[in-house]
This record gives structure tokens, C-alpha cells and sequence, in this order.
């Protein structure tokens, strides 16, 4: 029985020490803060931007410069997890530029083998065929008086074609048999050309039946589809008239006000120099961002430039978010009969 009741209790014990490790671990996500903050500088001489966020021992950092490019890194406590820099995009193209160098030395080499083989034969041949006329001069008459033969009776040829195509002409106009022939085939032709101008058109106008069907049916689906919208609209209308529906939407609409109260930054501050390409176009700017005066007006300074066009600033931005005025609220309003009924009914919907 002792032995037992020790197992037990250490049994227990272990349970205990895992429910606090859990409890601990759910206490530091949601109470511990997660941190950022956003700087940013622009003007002639420089323009960078960086980003911090960070939660428990992981800072995520991330930076741009002029000239300098985009790096970034994800650290935890002092060591990189997640480095990315200039040094290994750096060391790529050298190492391209040398396998290209090598590549190019291998094509020159063996261009120039090809070419001397190339040489080389063409000198063989030709000094072949200079042996050959040396030693046969005979040969080489023999094949120039062969070819001035072919020649002549070529245009022998060509002389007696013509003349056999100016005989055939003459006769085609003179026999009165072949008149009627063209005459046949003049009206073949027309009735070919009536034909095809009929199938042209039954076939225009099936497709445009054909197109008179298909844009009935989209009618028809586009009026169906009307319809559902209509009938889906009555649904959401008679939705939002219900009162724990009513209930359910303030109490959303308060938690995100709270929400937007805890995300927006806790210090900032800032500076722009503004001007446009014109003073028109700098006082149309400002009456379009002045409506949002109150989100910007305590930590933003807006200095407008009306005759010259420039676009400088300076801004620092930092705030923290706890993760408990997210989940706190929520779990509230999930926990409310309002809540579940307004689910089931739009379900329906």
C-alpha cells in the first residue's frame, strides 16, 4: 500500500510540474509583448529603412540602404538561425566569370583546330586538281568542249519550246472548240462562286442562331442568379434584424476599437517635406489626407513645399502588442449564448 501511494505521488508530482511548465508557457505567449519598431529616412544624400519585431528571444531584423541593397536575418538571443547577407550573393558571380572564362578558352581552342582542318583540306583539294590539269591537258579541253556542247543544245531546247508554245497559242484562239470549252468553264466557275456565296450564308446564319441560343440561356442563368442574390439579400437583411444578432455585432465592433487602441504605436514620431509638381496639385494632396488628421496629426509633421517638387522625411515608429488583449475578448464574446445563436443562423444563410 505505501508503495502505492509513493507512485501515486510522484505520479502526481510529474503531472503537476507539466501543468506548470504548460501554464508558464501560456502565460509568457500571452504576456509577454511583441515589440516593433520601423525607422525610416529619406532624402538627397541617403535612403534607408529598417524593421525590427520581436517576441520572447526571436527578433526578426530586416534593412535597406541606398546602394547597399535588402538584408535581413531572424535572431535568437545573439545567434543567427536565418542569416541572409551581401557575402554569398557576392562570392556567385566570380565564380560564374571564371567557369565562363573556361568555357570560352575551350571554344577558341577548338574553333581554331576546325579551322586548320579545314585549310588544310581545301589545299589538298585544290593542289589535286592543279596536278591532275598539269598532267592531263587533254582531259581538261575534253571537259571544256563537252560542256559548251550541253549549252548549245539547252538553247536548242529552250528555241524549240518557245516556238511549240506560240504554235499551241495561236491554235487554242483559232479553234472554235476550245472557245466553247473556256466558255464551259467560265460557267462552272460562276456557278462554284453561287454556291459557295449560299453555304457562306446558310452558315451564317446558323451560327447566328447558334449565338441567339446561347445568349437566351445566359439570360436566363443571369436572372436565376438575380433572383438568388435577391432572395440571399431578404436572408441577411432579416439576419441583421435579429436583436442577438444586434448584440453580437456591437460587441465585435467594441473589442476591435479596443484592439486598434492596443496595435497602434505607443511612441512615434516623424517628418515630411512635401511638394508636387505643382501647387494645385500639393493643396489637392493635403485636403485628401487631411480628413485623417486625428490618426497622424500628434506624431506626424506634414511641411508642404508649393514651389518646388521634393519629397523628404523622417519617421520613427515603435509599439509593443499583448497577445492577451487579443485572445481575453474574444474568448468572451465566443463564450456568449448571442454568439452561438448568431452562428447557427448564419449557416443558414
Amino acid at each position: 500500500m505505501a508503495i502505492l501511494l509513493t507512485i501515486l505521488k510522484v505520479i502526481g508530482i510529474i503531472l503537476l510540474v507539466l501543468l506548470g511548465i504548460i501554464l508558464l508557457f501560456i502565460f509568457l505567449v500571452l504576456f509577454t509583448p511583441i515589440s516593433y519598431r520601423f525607422s525610416a529616412v529619406h532624402n538627397e544624400n541617403e535612403t534607408r529603412a529598417n524593421v525590427k519585431i520581436g517576441f520572447l528571444i526571436v527578433n526578426a531584423i530586416a534593412g535597406y540602404e541606398r546602394g547597399k541593397g535588402l538584408d535581413y536575418c531572424i535572431k535568437a538571443l545573439f545567434f543567427k538561425i536565418f542569416p541572409r547577407g551581401g557575402n554569398e550573393e557576392e562570392d556567385l558571380p566570380d565564380e560564374y566569370d571564371a567557369l565562363e572564362e573556361y568555357l570560352n578558352e575551350q571554344d577558341s581552342i577548338e574553333s581554331a583546330h576546325i579551322n586548320e582542318n579545314v585549310n588544310g583540306l581545301n589545299a589538298d583539294n585544290i593542289e589535286n586538281s592543279q596536278d591532275n590539269i598539269l598532267d592531263n591537258p587533254d582531259f581538261a579541253s575534253e571537259q571544256i568542249t563537252e560542256s559548251a556542247n550541253t549549252i548549245q543544245e539547252s538553247d536548242k531546247e529552250s528555241l524549240n519550246n518557245v516556238q511549240e508554245a506560240d504554235n499551241e497559242s495561236v491554235g487554242v484562239s483559232s479553234e472554235p472548240e476550245l472557245v466553247s470549252q473556256e466558255i464551259k468553264e467560265k460557267t462552272d466557275i460562276k456557278t462554284k462562286i453561287s454556291s459557295s456565296i449560299e453555304k457562306a450564308i446558310d452558315k451564317t446564319q446558323d451560327e447566328f442562331y447558334e449565338l441567339a441560343d446561347k445568349a437566351d440561356k445566359k439570360l436566363d442563368e443571369a436572372d436565376k442568379n438575380y433572383n438568388k442574390a435577391m432572395t440571399k439579400l431578404d436572408h441577411i437583411l432579416q439576419f441583421l434584424d435579429r436583436d442577438y444578432v444586434q448584440r453580437t455585432i456591437n460587441r465585435f465592433l467594441k473589442v476591435l476599437k479596443r484592439l486598434f487602441g492596443t496595435v497602434k504605436p505607443k511612441k512615434s514620431k516623424g517628418y515630411v517635406h512635401l511638394g508636387l509638381n505643382s501647387s494645385a496639385d500639393t493643396g489637392m494632396l493635403l485636403g485628401k489626407i487631411a480628413p485623417f488628421y486625428p490618426l497622424y496629426g500628434r506624431w506626424l509633421t506634414v511641411d508642404p513645399d508649393f514651389y518646388n517638387k521634393v519629397l523628404e522625411g523622417d519617421i520613427d515608429v515603435k509599439g509593443r502588442i499583448y497577445l492577451f488583449r487579443f485572445v481575453f475578448p474574444v474568448l468572451g464574446i465566443a463564450l456568449t449564448r448571442d454568439f452561438w445563436r448568431t452562428y447557427k443562423l448564419s449557416k443558414k444563410i
